[in-house]
């Protein structure tokens, strides 16, 4: 019962106006939904960049202070307690040396996960704005589909009635 009755007794089909709003709809919410995920995206990237800029400002500086207080710990114990390292396995120098290594490979770990997160960060972003081409995509196609059927509606119509509608 997809049909109506106009005035003159003539049918119209209206499942010919409902492929061409399904259409028109269908690209509308490609395009919604492309702005959505590209906000997404813009949000992800503007993440990254804030955990960037808090590791340069909070964290490796928090790090570094760390490392600064304890070698100056083990310096002050090592001064203290008259013990002599080299019964023990090495010279004060050795040991604040091997502890200054740690250090920095602490400290190049945690830079190596800051960019690493980063980099995560703009992947998931590129990754956001490539599903919303997709979805962009894929209305288009879904429009050009409606337009398609309802055209091959509007002929198979003419050919039965002689009137497009019906």
């Amino acid at each position: 019962m997809d049909q109506i009755i106009i005035k003159w007794g003539k049918y119209i089909n209206m499942s010919f106006f409902g492929d061409v709003f399904g259409a028109f709809g269908a690209r509308k919410i490609g395009r919604f939904n492309e702005g959505l995920l590209n906000k997404q995206a813009e949000l992800t990237k503007k993440n990254a960049e804030i955990k960037k800029q808090v590791f340069k400002d909070v964290d490796k500086p928090r790090i570094l202070a760390q490392h600064s207080r304890d070698a100056s710990n083990v310096l002050v114990n090592f001064i203290k307690s008259g013990v002599d390292i080299d019964r023990i396995g090495g010279s004060p120098f050795l040991v604040m040396l091997d502890q200054a290594t740690e250090q920095a490979f602490d400290l190049e770990i945690a830079e190596f996960n800051s960019t690493v997160e980063y980099q995560n960060e703009l992947n998931n972003a590129s990754l956001l704005r490539a599903k919303g081409a997709g979805e962009r995509f894929k209305g288009e196609i879904q429009f050009r589909t409606g337009l398609i059927k309802a055209g091959g509606k509007a002929y198979g119509n003419y050919q039965s009635t002689g009137s497009l509608l019906g």
